[in-house]
């Protein structure tokens, strides 16, 4: 026993070994950043990517700001004060920072208001991962702002997201909201978990026993105005929604939902009706907000990390429970909490998506139906008539497809295509079955008969709506 003990501890040493030797010489062939320049040309040609059109701002909250502007290759340390003027004097248009910050939003809202495009890096982890990913091509970048700055300047567009002021002023309120329902939740376990059944062992004592009733009794004042607080928060973010968004309904959203005399439902609406503007799609909707879609598999059974909004999450959830009046501890209605949360979501992206139609309709873009079909020349048929029933339009069929009653008499001529394809009949000809363009016929007896050519394609068709016509 003890020769095999010493046998694998002799394996283990030299395995440490090799694995320390491996490390040593991995970090002697790493390649340290010393330089901006050198790092922008690094992203440039391994990583592949073109930096952003403006200026990439990295953020803090105590410290000043440090900027990145590629066209000059440089990296700049600004205080907050004078962040405006500089980015003015310099001609920026557009900047980039790496995250939301309340201290930072009246700096972000002063850009705003100064025509400066604003974006957000929705996830600050990229900029972690593009330093992973240069050290795979064995480039070491150092933790340091003026080399994060550059490196959120190279993070993919995907990974933006663009704010105006309304939506920083709406973003404000939510996290206001969000702290005071954070105040109350911890304090409300906190007095749940000191709460024990029986009495205490100091409880025998009169003086201890008074001592702890008032301990107690403050404690529970103190809990009442948290939850005070609480719902006023809610009331105050929801009625600045309301303010911020004018072209939604929202009294109506809560009626239908059957939420109109809870403000708690209400700011968790408020809340995913917000985070559902920043969405494309349905689905990545439902991914940031960790409901997933139909068929997908919980978070315990996914091989990489599932990345969601846990705030999001608890407000669908939350809504769904008092949309649906769930009991979250009940077995049944426990199973039933996910799927109607899904269906919630759905219902609210759609709410946005209709919002955002009718705010592009009013600005004068067309979205949809907000302002009816548009013109056939808009729509890409360029005078020709479409095909009924939802088929392809005549201009995308090509010859070969064109069904040909009967061999022509003569060559087509050069201008045959251009004669099908303008013909007023062209649809009907090029439906398959004569039931659905036979009642046509009725109603149209007058054809344009002088148009017409003796020969060809054109009057063997012209032909056979004449023995259509005839009873």
């Amino acid at each position: 026993m003890s020769q095999t003990g010493t046998a694998k501890k002799a394996m283990r040493t030299k395995e440490e070994e090799k694995a320390t030797k491996k490390e040593t010489t991995t970090k002697k062939e790493l390649i340290r950043v010393n330089d901006v320049g050198e790092l922008v040309e690094y992203c440039k040609t391994l990583l592949g990517r073109k930096p952003f059109e403006g200026a990439a701002i990295d953020f803090h909250p105590k410290k000043p700001s440090f900027i990145f502007i590629p066209t000059e290759v440089s990296v700049t340390k600004v205080p907050t004060e004078g962040l405006l003027d500089y980015l003015q004097k310099k001609g920026v248009q557009r900047v980039l920072i790496d995250a939301l910050n309340k201290k930072r939003v009246p700096i972000l809202l002063q850009l705003c208001e100064a025509g400066i495009e604003v974006y957000v890096l929705r996830r600050p982890i990229q900029i972690e991962r593009m330093r992973r990913e240069l050290r795979n091509h064995k480039i070491e970048v150092p933790k340091s702002d003026r080399f994060d700055a550059v490196l959120l300047a190279f993070t993919s567009p995907k990974k933006w997201m663009k704010v105006d002021s309304r939506s920083l002023k709406a973003w404000e309120a939510m996290v206001e909201r969000g702290n005071a329902e954070t105040s109350f939740r911890v304090e409300q376990q906190r007095c749940d978990a000191n709460n024990s059944e029986g009495p205490k062992e100091g409880e025998k004592d009169e003086e201890l026993r008074r001592i702890h009733e008032m301990i107690r009794a403050k404690l529970e004042e103190v809990q009442r105005l948290l939850e005070e607080v609480q719902k006023l928060e809610a009331r105050l973010f929801v009625r600045t929604v309301q303010m911020l968004y004018p072209e939604v309904d929202f009294d109506k959203d809560f009626e239908e939902f059957g939420i109109k005399d809870d403000d708690i439902a209400k700011a968790y609406y408020c809340e995913a009706f917000l985070e559902a503007l920043n969405c494309d799609s349905v689905a990545g909707y439902l991914m940031k907000s960790g409901i997933g879609v139909t068929g997908s598999p919980p978070a315990k059974q996914r091989k990489k990390p599932f990345i969601h909004d846990g705030a999001l999450n608890r407000a669908l959830v939350q809504l769904t429970l008092k949309v649906h009046h769930l009991d979250p501890y009940g077995d049944e209605d426990r199973k039933k909490v996910k799927p109607k949360a899904r269906k919630l979501a759905k219902k609210i992206w759609k709410k946005t998506r209709k919002m955002m139609k009718i705010k592009k309709s009013v600005d004068g873009g067309r979205v949809g139906e907000a302002l009816g079909p548009a013109p056939l020349e808009k729509r890409g048929f360029n005078g020709r008539h479409p095909c009924p029933l939802g088929r392809a339009s005549c201009e995308s069929r090509s010859t070969t497809h064109i069904i040909r009653l009967r061999a022509p008499h003569t060559r087509p001529t050069e201008d045959h295509h251009k004669y099908v394809l303008t013909h007023p009949f062209s649809p009907l000809i090029l439906t398959s079955s004569p039931r659905l363009w036979a009642p046509y016929l009725q109603t149209s007896k007058t054809l344009h008969t002088q148009s017409i050519p003796a020969q060809g394609v054109g009057a063997e068709e012209h032909r056979f709506l004449q023995e259509a016509q005839e009873p």
